[in-house]
């Protein structure tokens, strides 16, 4: 899956710059430009603003992907996770950024003391 191709394709079909599709998505296209690239992480939330700046919805969007990688079932991003994890992220995306590195703080902690299977 080329997610990053994907996004620059998008971008490229209507004729946008990246600091055009990166001011519409509350980033700088410097991030947005290694998003495209592959040599930056992608975070669901920033996936969603970047598809909200390019006006596709994310099940396009999924779909796409999904076509590209000869049918793979995709379309229903939800389905890729678990309940636990689609509640957890559900929950993550109530808690102010700053909140989150501390619960990455956290949970990383945990997962070094073991306790974590």
């Amino acid at each position: 899956m080329d997610i990053g191709a994907l996004l620059k394709e998008r971008r490229e079909r209507r004729k946008e710059t990246l600091e055009e599709v990166a001011f519409r998505a509350d980033t700088d296209p410097g991030n947005l430009s290694r998003i495209e690239r592959n040599r930056q992480d992608l975070s669901v939330n920033r996936l969603i603003k970047l598809c909200e700046a390019l006006e596709i919805s994310l099940s396009e969007f999924f779909a796409e992907l999904e076509k590209r990688a000869g049918g793979n079932r995709l379309s229903d991003p939800a389905a890729a996770f678990d309940k636990e994890t689609r509640r957890l992220l559900k929950t993550l995306n109530t808690v102010p950024p700053t909140r989150r590195r501390l619960i990455l703080e956290v949970t990383e902690t945990i997962v070094k003391s073991g306790r974590l299977a």
